[in-house]
């Protein structure tokens, strides 16, 4: 089968049109090219900043190849498509209690799975960073360092502002539930960083949701809330 992607976040189609590569599916739609982790998503699943919008999947084990402009999958050859901008517009102000300055040096590649909750916290206050016109770029590639390849792969995007798409909810509208409803944890992670990152919000809150997170320093509870 031959098809054109859905859309395609910018390190997809830099990788897509790059130099060719071979690389082995984890599973759960994620390609390993070395220490650069793609996502194949489908259609109506969260986009990615790593990710292609893609109908075809692949199985952990399968090799792949990308680049000269296609992404070769063993039942399928995908070709470039639309763009998609994984870097929200900064709308909403978000605040966070309690609020605590994390060691993000402590905090990566803390945690269980593929991006370890400590990483997921350390995605969202670098992108709250960068949103905020804070660089942590040369920060970041260090911590990339220390864990997985997949949370790795994130944490560089996420100092480009670079975020999964239902975090573009919670900073463009004000709304949380999609962030909260990614993962078992990720997204919950994701919000915490991000309110941790971005200054305390001023004016009526539109939404507050409240959560218990185990973070390294043990089990909290936080209330967080959007503003305009």
């Amino acid at each position: 089968m031959t098809d054109f992607a859905l859309s395609l976040a910018p390190m997809a189609h830099e990788m897509l049109s790059g130099e060719r590569l071979v690389g082995t599916a984890l599973g759960h739609g994620y390609i390993a090219f070395g220490r650069r982790v793609l996502a194949l998503t489908p259609p109506g699943a969260p986009r990615m900043p790593n990710g292609i919008e893609t109908t075809a999947s692949v199985t952990a084990g399968d090799l792949v190849r990308i680049g000269g402009g296609r992404l070769t999958l063993p039942d399928a050859e995908i070709w470039s498509g639309p763009a998609w901008n994984p870097r929200p517009e900064l709308r909403r102000k978000i605040r966070v209690e309690p609020r605590w300055m994390p060691s993000l040096a402590e905090l990566v590649g803390r945690g269980e799975g593929l991006t370890p909750l400590g990483d997921d916290i350390t995605i969202g206050y670098l992108a709250g960073l960068a949103l905020s016109g804070r660089s942590a770029r040369a920060r970041a590639r260090r911590l990339a360092r220390h864990t997985t390849a997949l949370a790795g792969t994130l944490i560089v995007l996420a100092a480009e502002g670079q975020l999964p798409e239902p975090a573009h909810a919670l900073l463009e509208d004000g709304d949380i539930g999609p962030l909260l409803a990614f993962g078992a944890t990720s997204g919950a992670g994701i919000a915490l960083g991000l309110a941790l990152a971005l200054a305390p919000a001023a004016g009526p809150a539109v939404e507050e949701e409240s959560f218990t997170l185990r973070v390294p320093f043990g089990a909290r509870s936080y209330a967080i809330a959007a503003s305009h």
